[in-house]
């Protein structure tokens, strides 16, 4: 029998333990004897019994005390008293104090006794199914937390992915609709301002454009008032720290965005470096940075100014061309002239 429950049997009377131990021979139980209160408890020590029917009237130990320290030494065991109708109160008695479940009065009924047993067999079945199925739903209610917090950071995590992916797609956008159209150097990094402005957000920001292989300070956004675009005539020159100068230097290098987290200067906010790359040519940088915000760029913002920095190479170079275009139509007609 799988799961056998075991029976402990506490009576000072071998007569009567025999008894008890024929009785339930044949009901599929293991059967423990104990001829007094001490015996018992060793065997409480030594096995894990489901349920002790002890007498009451015993030498040395009586029944309710022995049940009472048998409730110590095996609590989930459950307890019956067996006694005769002269101990009642006694037995009332160790039931409210001792735990026990219920009492059998002397001389027992056999089907009555076996009735009792099953009953109480039964009852310590359902409780462990209890027990289980409890543990099994406080297992499931934490998978499913677990499950529900996993889900909801995915769907924010996705959530935000989409959010910056359809901010990429607006600011490339206008980069895309501004290059159908001729345009200036200086509207064109206007223009790129503006996006990282609006899109990011970034109160501040400076476009270096490559001079004879050095940065120059070409447009800025947030330098000397926010939100507005200054043009390289309004600039002058711009003190690099040396913080800078050394992301500017990687930039160079590595040709891959800088991203500086922590400045370790109160007088220094986070700011990022972002390469302006037309194919494997460095045309410049962008400088990022949230003056009144000391935290970090984000990495979704930085790889979002790389996108626009992307294009930005090709409409700088276009609006480069069409300098030099103009300065050369310009040149040509002087010398028309001159001709002439």
């Amino acid at each position: 029998m799988a799961n056998k429950h075991a029976i402990l049997f506490v009576d000072d009377e071998e007569n009567i333990l025999n008894s008890l131990r024929r009785l339930f021979r044949r009901e599929g139980y293991e059967i423990f004897i104990a001829k007094s209160g001490a015996e018992g408890l060793e065997v409480l020590n030594d096995h894990q019994v489901s349920l002790i029917i002890s007498d009451q009237r015993m030498p040395e130990m009586i029944g309710a005390e022995f049940l009472a320290k048998a409730k110590e030494v095996s609590p989930q065991s459950m307890r019956i008293m067996l006694t005769g109708y002269s101990d009642i109160d006694a037995a009332t008695q160790a039931i409210n104090q001792g735990g026990i479940c219920r009492f059998i009065t002397k001389p027992w009924d056999d089907d009555e006794l076996k009735m009792v047993v099953r009953d109480a067999i039964q009852r310590i079945d359902l409780e462990a199914q209890n027990l289980f199925l409890t543990e099994e739903l406080q297992h499931k209610n934490a998978a499913l937390e677990d499950f529900n917090s996993r889900l909801e950071k995915a769907v924010y995590q996705r959530t935000r992915e989409l959010h910056y992916k359809i901010k990429e797609l607006e600011g490339k956008d206008r980069i895309t609709q501004h290059m159908l159209s001729v345009n200036s150097l200086e509207e064109t990094l206007e223009l790129v301002l503006q996006i990282i402005r609006d899109i990011i957000e970034m109160d501040k920001s400076i476009i270096y454009l490559l001079d004879g292989g050095q940065p120059k300070p070409t447009a800025a956004i947030g330098i000397y008032s926010p939100k507005t675009i200054v043009p390289q005539s309004a600039l002058g020159d711009i003190k690099q720290t040396p913080l800078h100068e050394n992301a500017f230097a990687q930039v160079l290098e590595q040709k891959k965005p800088v991203n500086i987290t922590d400045t370790k200067s109160k007088s220094i906010a986070p700011f990022a470096v972002i390469p302006i790359l037309r194919g494997d040519d460095l045309l410049g940088y962008i400088d990022v940075s949230n003056s009144d915000n000391k935290d970090a760029i984000s990495s979704e913002d930085v790889h979002m100014v790389a996108s626009f920095a992307l294009q930005a190479a090709v409409a700088i170079s276009d609006a480069q061309s069409h300098k030099d275009i103009s300065s050369w139509k310009v040149q040509l007609e002087d010398v028309l002239k001159d001709i002439n």
